[in-house]
């Protein structure tokens, strides 16, 4: 049984000089080891710091930084060279469309000449499980190079894609452009950005599972109702399947922007609960009324007071 790395895993990495491996990894101990992964990955090069998160004596948190230092692989405050500062690059507007991608020759070229660009395709193949085309090679070579995304954020949208079933580069290119053209450019921004597109779509089960929906991709608008009924309001399945049921008793077809109003007039109402609901019958069952559509008739004052307020 063989072993590869969980490609889930490339969501969040750091940068480790090839060097640690080529030339240190038999000469470094363990301690040595420890100390520059840590500082890697936390970008903290305070010894005590160091020490104290690691449960290491100061003079072997000090061993370690002298070792990397002789190596090559540390350098020292006072060795940095005094750098220019320059103002910030306005940030970049990705664009689809007919944009200029690189061909197989120039892919290959950067696939020799970084690192990066040729574990990102490689990576890519093993999520997808098969071999890239050329298409999706220079797509992700233009990602990277063109529009400034880095590799782990690359290979999260591409696992991001596989995960959703829609492992096809012209997904990933869209995906990739409205990340970029919305500001989401690092790992931290990406993972908040799957955390709230995972809530909408769960929003998204409540409502089809409520109103007895097929199945299927939901709009954007769609999402964005959903996730406003159930993560924002606080609306369960049962109050939106009484909104259903009452847009389908009173109009006999079910209708979205109908059912969209019930539920606004419901919190406007300061309804919280399906009591609460049966609470708003009350005036119109004191009124001596004995309609069948008595709860319409009350709610359709609401909707017809608030259009004329608007």
């Amino acid at each position: 049984m063989g072993y590869f790395l969980n490609p889930t895993e490339l969501c969040s990495a750091f940068a480790v000089p090839t060097s640690v491996v080529d030339k240190h990894i038999k000469l470094a101990s363990a301690v040595h080891l420890r100390v520059l992964l840590w500082c890697q990955r936390m970008g903290n090069y305070n010894v005590d710091a160091v020490a104290e998160a690691l449960k290491l004596d100061l003079d072997a948190v000090e061993d370690a930084f002298m070792y990397w230092h002789e190596a090559g692989v540390l350098a020292k405050t006072d060795d940095a060279p005094t750098i220019e500062k320059k103002p910030a690059p306005k940030r970049k507007t990705a664009v689809l469309g007919n944009v200029i991608k690189p061909n197989r020759e120039e892919v290959a070229k950067r696939g020799l000449e970084c690192e990066e660009i040729a574990f990102i395709l490689q990576e890519a193949e093993l999520r997808f499980g098969r071999y890239l085309r050329d298409s999706e090679k220079s797509t992700l070579t233009w990602l990277y190079d063109d529009q400034g995304l880095s590799a782990s954020l690359i290979l999260m949208i591409v696992g991001f894609a596989v995960s959703e079933g829609r492992p096809n580069i012209g997904f990933i290119e869209r995906t990739a452009v409205e990340w970029v053209n919305d500001g989401v450019t690092d790992i931290e921004s990406a993972e908040k950005r799957l955390v709230d597109m995972r809530n909408r779509r769960s929003a998204w089960r409540v409502v089809e599972t409520a109103m007895g929906l097929e199945h299927r991709s939901p709009s954007k608008a769609e999402l964005e109702t959903a996730e406003k009924w159930v993560n924002v309001w606080g609306y369960g399945r049962d109050i939106i399947r009484l909104a259903y049921e009452t847009c389908v008793d009173n109009t006999s077809k079910f209708s979205m922007p109908y059912i969209k109003k019930i539920m606004s007039e419901w919190h406007k109402a300061g309804v919280k609960t399906v009591e609460d609901i049966e609470k708003l019958q009350k005036p119109q069952k004191a009124s001596d009324k004995t309609s069948d559509n008595q709860y319409m008739d009350f709610f359709n004052t609401l909707i017809k007071k608030n259009e004329e307020n608007a």
